[in-house]
């Protein structure tokens, strides 16, 4: 302990150095860090550039006797505000064992990698299955990526000021969701890392006593995360009508295996609303919540999900996230729409105190590549309080 307390304080100093002003850090124990893994959000290792787009259910009515499965390969550029340009090769097989009921959700057997212009990458391993009528939803993923990207600091508008970190990481996860009532599930989520955080700071400006080793920090995540899902949505890429509404809560403790006890609460609300024949009207509402203890990494910021868009990563974070946001959804043709969005956020050093107001507004392009499941390349525009952010990804953002 006194040895991991000299450590941690060897750090401080040395970002203090680095920045030129002090910057309130939490306890440096890491979850998950710059990678968010959700069942209903990202692709692993694009953080926040695919929200809700590893999904697909396939309508009762769907003759069976046609193709069962339809494989996305996808080699194209994107943008991502935490990384840059990244080229990323996501391959994603969707299709129906041959003894599947006619209930269960597509299945998804896939991989990925990509590299960017910051010169991070990642590769992983993923798959998603539905069992008995869809009652049981399970699904595991293993990755490892080496990030780098700007810390800004705890709190809002960080602006020019921010520090280089390396976070190289491996993880494992595993999920199994049971529903016990219609369109409502619950289940448990178990994660497993081995990450370390290395601040890029030049070895001319530290005091000779410290070199750039010395500011390594190796943590072990190990959380347990009870979830709750209530979904009615008529399409799980491109939905026009019902409710998705996902409830986590991270819980870290040293008994099995991470470096800090802390809870992470995370409550969404997301509704579709058909408008005309070619309309949908979607909406979310997202709040989030990290207890003192969690380290910084796992507070909630902005630009690391789909709440809100045009926002550099992590200029806006802290223990506290609240953010609504709408989006109207307009289809041409069967493979050409567009949308536009506006919403508005906060983040907060406690629950429910409303800091500084966070407007979004944005427009974007949408062409659907996999037409048997509805998933769109998705082009977005997005202007922010402090600036304006391009997005290219695969799948809506919520």
């Amino acid at each position: 302990m006194i040895h991991r307390v000299k450590e941690v304080s060897v750090i401080l100093l040395a970002l203090i150095l680095y920045v030129g002003s002090p910057i309130t850090f939490a306890e440096p124990t890491v979850e998950i860090g710059a990678i968010r893994m959700e069942t209903e959000a990202n692709v692993p290792g694009v953080p926040g550039d695919t929200e809700d787009s590893l999904e697909a259910k396939v309508s009762e009515t769907e003759d069976h006797k046609q193709k069962k499965y339809e494989t996305v390969i996808a080699p194209i550029p994107s943008r991502n505000p935490l990384l840059g340009w990244v080229l990323g090769v996501p391959v994603m097989i969707m299709y129906k064992p041959a003894n599947a009921d006619p209930q269960d959700q597509v299945w998804i057997t896939g991989a990925f990698g990509f590299y960017t212009e910051n010169d991070s990458w990642g590769a992983g391993l993923f798959q998603r299955s539905s069992f008995g009528g869809d009652k049981w939803r399970v699904m595991g993923a293993l990755f490892h990526a080496d990030l780098n990207y700007d810390y800004y600091g705890i709190g809002g508008g960080g602006g020019d000021r921010s520090i280089l970190l390396s976070q190289p990481t491996s993880l494992v996860m595993a999920e199994a969701l049971r529903r016990i009532a219609p369109s409502l599930y619950v289940g448990l989520r178990t994660v497993y890392a081995e990450t370390e955080v290395r601040p890029d700071i030049p070895a001319e400006i530290l005091p000779p006593w410290i070199s750039p080793e010395d500011l390594r920090v190796d943590f072990t995540i190990a959380t347990l995360n009870p979830r709750l899902q209530y979904d009615t949505r008529d399409s799980e890429f491109y939905p026009k009508n019902g409710y998705f509404i996902d409830a986590d809560v991270a819980i870290s403790r040293q008994g099995i295996g991470a470096n800090a006890d802390y809870e992470k609460y995370d409550v969404s609300v997301n509704n579709y609303l058909p408008l005309g024949q070619s309309g949908v009207l979607a909406s979310r509402l997202n709040i989030k919540y990290a207890d003192n203890d969690a380290p910084f990494f796992v507070y909630p910021a902005f630009g690391m999900g789909a709440d809100l868009r045009g926002y550099q990563t992590g200029t806006y974070r802290d223990r506290f996230l609240i953010a609504a946001q709408a989006e109207y959804r307009h289809r041409f043709t069967p493979k050409i729409g567009a949308v536009a969005f506006a919403g508005v956020g906060s983040v907060a050093p406690d629950f429910a105190k409303w800091g500084t107001t966070l407007p979004s507004v944005g427009v974007g392009f949408r062409w659907v590549i996999a037409p048997k499941n509805d998933i769109g390349l998705r082009v977005d525009f997005a202007r922010g309080r402090d600036e304006s952010i391009f997005y290219v990804g695969i799948g809506e953002a919520f």
